[in-house]
């Protein structure tokens, strides 16, 4: 990551107008690191379960909470039950439980390793939106229920972040399309896997070089057509071949004597063949991957879906429970990425931190299709080695009459951005937390991440004095 100069902008915003004249989508930094930033060196990697998870039936209320009976009096072909056949999971020290497919969470938790926030979401949009594209919209821009400007909050914290220049590989979006949080990034690349990450377009043996027959393959040839840096084009053309050789000579597949003889064997007894063929275990085994290789990965993004479950939901007594796959799905993943980087000589997760989130709750009373609709207030799930873990954080406002907002959904006493900052901060060493979230103010810790507390600040260099010169 370079300093901003005076120079820079101008050009930048020459190219930004122009290239936004043409239509594309351009790039565009308007920070510099503040001084009293210094990255950690730590991986934040933020899981997104889109279509508004139903936290009350994950994390629903237990056999002896206050909660229980309002919650049963709401549900009752969703209902989560506390004993019997599908009971849910108990949680050490708290009236609260777990979806029973979520054994590998649940294990996480009563060791220490993960905690919950309830009543967690994007706090006083006004009105509150329920439209799965706004939400997530809202969330992943930082604007906390305003309009963003097409920079997400990753990417703000990223040039925020005060990181070093020679970071090989900050950022990672897994998936098809650029994650929004990570849009304006020119340190982010998107994969949906890293086998995926090539260029196709040339026949097999061009991707290789030969130096014993004295032959060079295509990649590497295509390193004289890109290798100036006087335009924005030139340095994305740098920027992608850099990525591409980085990661061109790793096998990202489950090793196999036969196949993949340099594949990848993960630690501790880690599964994550269960999950290879949803994609998300795979993406997780990557990620995994890349954390151990020490590539300079400071953020993830990686998705979920499948979680706007208005009909049919399920529920753990059911022979069939979308539900309950969908939580198996998110469940067993997290547990192998954990046991992965845990396991062995070197603890990846002491510097790794994982928040799941999702674009809002469900309502509290389910509907007449055996389905839950879009609702407010949800569930947020936190992981890592540096994790106060072992507690469910947050304020509960109730179910009861009176105590739903509106009268019908889960209320918001945790802004999302109250939970991400403190890993900002504690974390990665960036205090600028009011920078990546344009418009939030009175963070304080909850308590959940270790680390050191700094002042939480906004900094942004083309508006103040100080530029560095031209």
């Amino acid at each position: 990551m370079t300093r901003f100069t005076r120079r820079d902008f101008l050009k930048t915003g020459c190219i930004t107008a122009s290239a936004l004249g043409a239509g594309s989508n351009a790039m565009a930094f308007f920070a510099a690191p503040n001084e009293l930033a210094a990255a950690t060196g730590d991986t934040l990697v933020i899981v997104f379960l889109r279509g508004a998870m139903d936290g009350l039936s994950f994390l629903p209320p237990g056999q002896n909470s206050v909660f229980r009976a309002d919650y049963e009096a709401n549900r009752t072909n969703t209902r989560v039950p506390t004993s019997g056949a599908g009971a849910a999971l108990t949680l050490n020290g708290t009236d609260w439980a777990l979806h029973p497919r979520a054994s590998g969470l649940r294990n996480l938790y009563n060791a220490g390793h993960a905690a919950f926030v309830v009543a967690a979401g994007q706090v006083k949009p006004d009105p509150v939106v329920r439209s799965h594209f706004e939400a997530q919209s809202n969330l992943e821009f930082g604007f906390g229920g305003g309009a963003g400007n097409g920079i997400g909050w990753l990417t703000r914290h990223l040039v925020s972040a005060g990181l070093p220049a020679n970071v090989p590989l900050p950022a990672v979006s897994m998936g098809s399309i650029t994650a929004s949080s990570l849009l304006g990034s020119s340190d982010a690349i998107t994969m949906n896997s890293g086998s995926d990450f090539r260029l196709d377009t040339f026949h097999w043996s061009w991707q290789e070089d030969d130096a014993a027959h004295g032959l060079t393959g295509a990649v590497t040839r295509m390193n004289a057509l890109w290798n100036g840096n006087a335009t924005a084009l030139e340095q994305a053309g740098v920027e992608a071949l850099g990525s591409l050789a980085l990661l061109r000579p790793i096998d990202f597949n489950l090793y196999n004597a036969s196949s993949h003889p340099n594949g990848y064997q993960p630690a501790g007894g880690a599964n994550y063949a269960l999950q290879y063929n949803s994609g998300f275990g795979s993406q997780l085994c990557n990620v995994a991957q890349l954390i151990k290789r020490n590539v300079g990965l400071r953020a993830v993004t990686i998705d979920l879906g499948n979680w706007d479950t208005h009909v049919g939901q399920g529920n753990p007594t059911q022979s069939y429970d979308w539900f309950g796959n969908q939580v198996s799905s998110l469940s067993d993943g997290l547990s192998a990425f954990y046991t992965d980087l845990s396991s062995g000589a070197t603890n990846y997760m002491q510097h790794v931190s994982v928040i799941v989130v999702s674009e809002f709750g469900r309502r509290v009373l389910e509907n007449s299709d055996g389905g839950t609709d879009h609702g407010y207030g949800n569930v947020i799930t936190v992981l890592g080695g540096s994790v106060n873990g072992g507690t469910v954080y947050g304020t509960y406002p109730g179910l009861g009459n009176g105590q739903l907002y509106e009268n019908v959904d889960v209320a918001v006493t945790t802004d999302y951005r109250r939970v991400i900052s403190e890993a900002l901060i504690r974390r990665m060493g960036n205090p600028n937390v009011y920078y990546a979230f344009p418009g939030y103010s009175d963070y304080t810790p909850i308590g959940i991440f270790q680390g050191v507390d700094l002042p939480p600040g906004d900094y942004d260099s083309i508006f103040r004095n100080g530029f560095e010169g031209a």
